[in-house]
């Protein structure tokens, strides 16, 4: 009997270990293997991206990181931190993110998900997935404003999906407004250029002791940028549209006119309040950030400002302690009573790496880490119960009630703010340098002639010394738009159109 049950155990041997053996990953460079709910973790992704922080810090990314694998047993997410260097002073830092990709790149060991931080070089290197299934099947992208989504899309294909969006526009502080007197003006959403630029004028205050000035506003240095496409809504961000650049156009021309009369000759008429041409400034405002101190009324900003300054209102140790600080987007334009209002949109992005084994996955944590509403839902309670994690720096991506009535119960005194969250629909889409080809040659470092690059003309232009009309003769418009069609030509190589 005991060698009937000896040789009986000797034949289930083989089978018990095909049992205990663990199914590989099916590797197929597409497909998923499927997430299997409290099993083993038996499908690895990675992640590199900038605001990390350090494991020590564990912040409000690192914390999502962890939250995604609890909601997805059986998937590991491992952050790739980028190498450190030191400098020439013997100070640490990180490696500079292109040399980090190229390096990974040159070993073919892309991140499953990384942050990316100019689409079309991620595209014309090779490094990223085209997700364009993917993404036209998910209702959350389909829920992104119109003029966002499409930002994704080089060449037809979606190879890049929005992480966060911040939007360009100017930041009042109402209690510095009401400090400036009877004639203070509070500017409010929708307010038309004309009459910000009076309230700007209105809420400013002159020194009486030394440092207790209130200056009106900061951030008329590059009206020329966003104003055009106010004036002509064919028109985007610095003139762009599908063909080209039009600093040759009427609206670029209204625009800088606009932006000579603070920089030009008449430039101390407007000096009272406009902070950018203003000597002496310790003497008005003391120390430090004038804004950040509660001494200046509107300043131009991005919306991740807010987690500074709004932030700031609820510290005793900060400047705008007890402050009302709200953000009202950039104003109107009204001309022959047509009113245009159009917000600028700066995006970050997120991309699935090439060649990653684990594709719907990859797109899933992408999804969580921007713009989905599951993730967006998590990062709200995360912010809400671990407030040393940090505050949540950017509004829901996707149009849902739900989400912006959580995120407004984090910030319950920005009612401009929450106007453009709500319901604004026309953006300008200020992040062409991670779009747009050759934008960086078009607006900065393409050469205008032998001495000046583009941005010196432009600046040139703006301060009164290089009329508009004698730049454009010497063919300013002309070169900005071959920087743009010379780079355009290669990605279309690239993508095959």
């Amino acid at each position: 009997m005991r060698k009937i049950l000896i040789s009986l155990l000797l034949l289930l041997i083989p089978f018990a270990l095909i049992g205990c053996t663990k199914k590989p990953d099916n590797g197929n460079g597409g497909n998923d293997d499927p997430i299997k709910p409290g099993g083993k973790n038996d499908v690895v992704i990675t992640y590199a991206a900038w605001n990390l922080a350090t494991p020590q810090e564990y912040n409000i990314e690192r914390r999502m990181i962890n939250a995604f694998m609890v909601e997805n047993p059986g998937v590991t997410v491992e952050v790739i931190e980028r190498p450190k260097v030191v400098d020439e002073e013997g100070n640490e830092q990180d490696v500079a993110w292109d040399e980090f990709f190229a390096t990974r790149a040159a070993v073919n060991e892309m991140p499953d998900v990384f942050q990316v931080n100019q689409v079309t070089k991620v595209v014309s290197q090779g490094w990223v997935e085209d997700v364009t299934d993917l993404a036209e099947a998910d209702a959350d992208f389909m829920n992104v404003p119109e003029n966002i989504r499409n930002t994704c899309y080089l060449g037809g294909k979606a190879y890049s999906l929005p992480q966060a969006v911040f939007y360009f526009g100017y930041f009042i502080n109402r209690t510095a407004i009401n400090n400036t007197g009877s004639g203070a003006i509070i500017p409010e959403y929708g307010i038309t250029y004309q009459d910000l630029m009076l309230a700007a004028k209105k809420n400013s205050k002159p020194a009486v002791l030394g440092g207790d000035a209130i200056c009106g506003i900061q951030g008329v240095n590059n009206i020329y940028e966003w104003l055009p496409a106010q004036i002509d809504p064919t028109l985007g961000w610095y003139t762009y549209n599908d063909t080209g650049y039009h600093l040759d156009s009427d609206a670029f021309r209204i625009a800088m006119t606009e932006n000579q009369k603070f920089f030009g000759p008449n430039k101390n008429e407007y000096s009272s309040y406009v902070y950018e041409t203003q000597d002496f400034r310790e003497d008005l405002y003391g120390t430090g950030d004038a804004f950040a101190n509660g001494k200046q009324s509107i300043r131009w900003g991005g919306s991740f400002n807010i987690r500074g300054w709004v932030g700031g209102t609820t510290n005793p140790e900060h400047g705008l302690y007890g402050h009302d600080i709200d953000f009202i987007g950039t104003p109107s334009w009204e001309a022959n009573g047509v009113k245009t209002h159009r917000i600028p949109v700066v995006m970050d992005y997120i991309g699935v790496g090439k060649g990653t084994k684990h594709k719907e996955i990859a797109f899933k944590f992408a999804k969580w880490m921007g713009y989905g509403a599951d993730g967006f839902r998590k990062r709200i309670e995360i912010a809400t119960n671990n407030p040393e994690a940090g505050a949540i720096n950017f509004a829901p991506v996707v149009r849902d009630q739900e989400l912006i009535d959580a995120y407004f119960n984090l910030y319950p005194t920005m009612t401009e703010y929450r106007k453009i969250v709500e319901t604004h629909e026309h953006f300008i889409i200020e992040s062409l340098h991670k779009i747009v080809p050759g934008y960086t040659q078009s607006r900065w470092s393409g050469q205008y002639d032998a001495e000046n690059t583009i941005d010196n003309a432009l600046v040139k232009i703006r301060n009164g010394e290089l009329a508009l009309a004698d730049a454009l003769a010497a063919g300013l418009n002309v070169r900005v738009n071959e920087e743009w069609e010379l780079a355009k030509t290669e990605l279309d190589r690239i993508l095959g159109k």
